[in-house]
């Protein structure tokens, strides 16, 4: 491993710049698989339904509470911002949830372009490094010894492949992680708009049977 950063390294701007994505792949990856699968919680069906029976019950306070209680639960934030927006009618409690939902698709999203950018660029970038060191290499050879010229050419090829293996390597991760956490965010977002259209329900139905 020492050795292919060590490669990459003599590689001048291109390899410093694959080094570079590396990095900051790893750190979007780790800030972004955290927020998604740790600090992010699903395990809210029991709470949704305590929620839910608050809300038939019309007692607004109540559920307010179980909501105030599950703050890392998207669909409960979902929630929470309806109820607090319900005294106020029914389109500003609409314009509140929608809100809510594009809150949590933000927060989903966010820096997640920037794998994207880092796999695009990557296998480019290693592209980039191999044809500089192939033409390096070429120079190299133009004026040696006839007798070192093969050598030369191999080392020089050899050498070179190096970045487009780490320009692939980077961008393969980016695209795996990339897309790991588009799935869990679409996840993530998907219940939150159930849970946005589940409350409208929920407050209508309550109206009607206390109406």
């Amino acid at each position: 491993m020492f050795k292919a950063i060590k490669l990459l390294m003599s590689h001048g701007m291109s390899g410093y710049l694959i080094l570079i994505a590396a990095v900051f792949c790893i750190v979007i990856a780790i800030d972004r698989l955290y927020y998604l699968y740790v600090k992010i919680s699903l395990d809210a069906k029991a709470a949704l339904i305590l929620v839910q029976k608050e809300i038939l019950s019309r007692n607004y306070n109540n559920a307010l509470q179980i909501c105030n209680n599950h703050k890392q639960v998207p669909e409960l934030t979902v929630v929470r911002e309806g109820l607090l927006a319900v005294e106020n009618g029914r389109e500003a409690m609409n314009s509140a949830i929608s809100a809510a939902v594009l809150d949590v698709s933000r927060g989903c999203e966010t820096r997640l372009s920037f794998l994207s950018l880092i796999a695009s660029s990557a296998t480019l970038l290693g592209l980039f490094g191999t044809i500089m060191g192939l033409i390096s290499t070429f120079e190299a050879i133009a004026n040696a010894d006839p007798a070192s010229k093969g050598r030369l050419l191999g080392n020089g090829i050899s050498e070179a492949m190096y970045s487009t293996a780490g320009g692939v390597i980077v961008g393969v991760a980016a695209m795996i992680v990339h897309t790991i956490c588009v799935s869990k965010s679409d996840v993530i977002v998907g219940k939150a708009q159930n849970a946005a259209l589940s409350i409208v329900k929920w407050i209508e139905q309550s109206e009607r049977s206390n109406g």
